[in-house]
């Protein structure tokens, strides 16, 4: 593959076609003057002491240029330099790498397994479990690498858990049991006893669980700090504090402008996830909403034993999930479905949002009693890139198929980026292999739509607080309005295909 020199712009036409090429939006860095990097930033950052990031500044020129610093952009250049040495890659960063979606999550390295009955209704029995099986493989092959590569992020293992933290979400899981056991497949939960959930959770609102011991857990901004010095020291370019302006299509390649410079490129990939809803391809179909996250002091052992995360680790079944871990000394909890982007607008309120912290707080002391009066020291929020069905697809851009990107993993991010890397990869250079099919299956599960705006942050936002309420309800025992029921069933899929049921727990 060549570099490519400046010529006359082509510009993109067509369904997603502009005078302009693909515009993106003036970068806001969410995290200046607030100081609301996420716990995990900081560690990593802190790590590594004194940072200078190297800055686009002028003309540059790469084979394969990579707008997004994340994991997505991480893994599918290590990918592309794995198959092909001689390319020239350069990562173009608006912040620095991690400090995006990527540092701001729960850390969990987990597979599709609850998303079985979607991927075989949309894709069929056969391609719906080779996908199930191929994020499986993902999760060693993560581990694997973080190994060999001495990346110091893994977390202590402890069980994963799927949840019923009230009456109603007891049973959530039976029709992802039901589909498996009618495929005569091995999955990778056990029911839990009530009598082992007690034992974990003596105090608390656990009625019934799954637990699964193939999930793995990260330091997640540790893990995306560790990619790009793999990158640097395999000879990949990574600028950062660099925000990407313009994709312009070239008569002879791709010209990706930054503030101070440009990148004059034969292909590029689009990984910027959320920062990319705006636009007009991801517009109807992805929805970027909050995940907001609280995390406390640094506390004894046995106050982590007495919550029961010294053992366990995983999330609810509620429509706006709860997610829980205990990470180097801190009980964290963390919760989806929060603020909604206003036409796929990222503001401050997806680093921080008092509100939906105080919410997150009051999760926090619902799930684990035991922290009593424990100071909660640090809260943040990031995006999450969420499609219809809560799964991504691979594609290039309309308009110009030597731009390549990934989007909407729906909060499945850290384990489902390193598949989405190899399958970039092989589409990119064209090489027709196991993960060209798997890219060819997400796209087959590309349905529906989110309604148009304004309809669609109006009533987002009311589907919300019906959840919310519907929610609370709940925990309280009570029997929900009706009418938060209607809404609330209208809200977008969430991190598995729960369906909730009063079904008996069973038996200890």
């Amino acid at each position: 593959m060549t570099t490519t020199t400046h010529a006359p712009v082509r510009r993109l036409r067509g369904p997603s076609g502009n005078a302009d090429g693909i515009s993106f939006r003036p970068w806001q860095n969410l995290d200046s003057g607030g100081g609301w990097r996420s716990l995990w930033v900081q560690q990593a950052l802190e790590a590594e002491g004194e940072i200078t990031p190297h800055v686009l500044q002028g003309p540059a020129h790469a084979d394969v240029a990579i707008v997004g610093g994340g994991f997505t952009g991480l893994w599918t250049a290590l990918r592309l330099r794995e198959l092909d040495p001689s390319l020239k890659i350069a990562i173009v960063e608006a912040d620095l790498c991690g400090t995006g979606a990527s540092g701001r999550n729960g850390g969990a390295v987990s597979h599709w397994w609850g998303k079985l009955p979607t991927l075989t209704k949309l894709l069929g029995d056969e391609d719906g479990v080779a996908l199930v099986r191929a994020s499986s493989a993902a999760i060693d092959g993560i581990i694997d690498f973080i190994e060999a590569e001495g990346i110091d992020c893994v977390l202590p293992r402890t069980l994963g858990l799927w949840s019923a933290t009230s009456d109603v979400q007891v049973g959530a899981w039976e029709r992802v049991l039901a589909t498996a056991e009618r495929l005569e497949l091995q999955v990778p939960y056990r029911r839990m006893r009530e009598a082992e959930l007690r034992e974990i959770f003596p105090r608390g609102p656990f009625r019934a669980a799954l637990s699964d011991d193939s999930v793995r857990r990260v330091q997640p901004a540790a893990l995306a700090r560790g990619l790009r010095r793999v990158a640097l020291a395999r000879g990949i370019e990574v600028y950062e504090r660099s925000p990407v302006v313009r994709v312009e299509s070239l008569l002879n390649g791709v010209r990706v402008e930054t503030e101070q410079g440009e990148i004059s490129a034969a292909k590029v990939v689009l990984a910027a996830n959320a920062w990319m809803a705006h636009l007009k391809p991801f517009r109807p179909s992805i929805m970027v909403v909050s995940s907001d996250v609280v995390a406390t002091e640094q506390v004894s052992p046995e106050l982590i034993a007495a919550t029961g995360l010294d053992r366990v680790g995983g999330f609810n079944s509620r429509m706006m999930v709860n997610y829980f871990a205990a990470s180097r000394g801190r009980i964290f909890v963390g919760g989806g479905g929060g603020t909604l982007a206003t036409l796929g607008k990222i503001g401050r309120e997806f680093s921080y949002s008092p509100s939906k912290a105080a919410e997150i707080a009051s999760d926090m002391r619902y799930l684990f009693p035991a922290l009593g009066d424990t100071r909660i020291e640090h809260a943040w929020a990031g995006p999450i890139d969420r499609s219809p069905n809560g799964l991504p697809w691979f594609d290039t851009y309309p308009g110009d198929p030597r731009i390549h990107y990934g989007i909407g993993y729906a909060g499945h991010g850290v384990g489902a980026t390193a598949l989405a890397g190899k399958i970039i990869a092989a589409q990119l250079l064209g090489i027709d292999d196991e993960f060209a099919d798997y890219g060819r299956m997400f796209l087959r599960t590309r349905t529906g739509a989110f309604p148009r705006e304004p309809a669609r942050t109006i009533g987002g936002r009311l589907v919300r607080q019906a959840v919310r309420r519907k929610e609370m309800a709940e925990n309280a025992g009570h029997t929900p309005r009706k009418l938060d029921v209607r809404l609330a069933k209208l809200a977008p899929a969430t991190l598995a295909d729960s369906k909730s049921s009063r079904a008996p727990k069973p038996a200890a």
